[in-house]
C-alpha cells in the first residue's frame, strides 16, 4: 500500500502535536518547567499550533526538497514525507524544554 504525501504530511502535523503533548508532560513532570497555570495554559495551546506550524512545516518543507532532488518532482515518492512524520515529533519533543524557557524568561 502506498501512501500519498497529503496524508503523510497530515499524520506528520498530528504526530508532531503530540511530540509536542508528551514533552510538555515530561518536562512539567520532572520539573525542568515551572510556570503558572496561564504560562501552562500558553505554551499548551501556543505550542500545539507553533509547533505543527513551525516544526511540521519545516520537516515537511525540508523533506519536500530532498524529494526535488532525488526524483525530479515534488510529489514523486511519499517516502521522505513519511520520515518527517517519523522525525517530526522527536523534534518537537526536544523542543519543548528549550522553547518554554525563552517564552518564561519573555513573560
Amino acid at each position: 500500500m502506498t501512501i500519498s504525501a497529503e496524508h503523510a504530511n497530515t499524520k506528520s502535523s498530528q504526530f508532531t502535536i503530540l511530540g509536542w503533548l508528551v514533552g510538555l508532560a515530561y518536562f512539567v513532570w520532572f520539573g525542568s518547567i515551572e510556570a503558572t497555570m496561564l504560562q501552562h495554559a500558553i505554551l499548551l495551546l501556543g505550542g500545539i499550533f507553533l509547533s505543527s506550524i513551525i516544526i511540521g512545516g519545516g520537516v515537511a518543507f525540508f523533506f519536500g526538497i530532498l524529494t526535488r532532488i532525488f526524483t525530479g518532482t515534488w510529489d514523486g515518492s511519499p517516502h521522505g514525507y513519511a520520515w518527517g512524520a517519523f522525525i517530526a515529533p522527536i523534534i518537537a519533543f526536544f523542543c519543548v524544554e528549550p522553547a518554554a524557557t525563552i517564552l518564561l524568561r519573555l513573560m
